[in-house]
């Protein structure tokens, strides 16, 4: 029969091997939370070159844009 005693080592090895896992895990989510957010500044930063080299185009764009989302709201009712 076995005693808490007896399985002590191993609990203690499942929760070292659980906490290095989380860890691994945590430092791939940091990892990817820093890709994406030099992928977002990139996205801003072309975005905002694009309007302050063309800002008719972009103008004319947004209004674009707007025209067409209020023509897809203005057919739901």
């Amino acid at each position: 029969m076995s005693t808490r005693k007896d399985l002590s080592p191993q609990v203690d090895d499942l929760k070292a091997q659980a906490s290095e896992a989380v860890r691994k895990v945590g430092d791939q989510l940091n990892e990817q939370a820093n890709v994406l957010r030099d992928a977002t500044a990139a996205a801003r930063y072309n975005t905002q070159e694009f309007i302050e080299n063309n800002p008719w185009q972009s103008v004319a764009m947004a209004a674009g844009i707007g025209l067409l989302i209020g023509l897809v709201l203005g057919r739901r009712r």
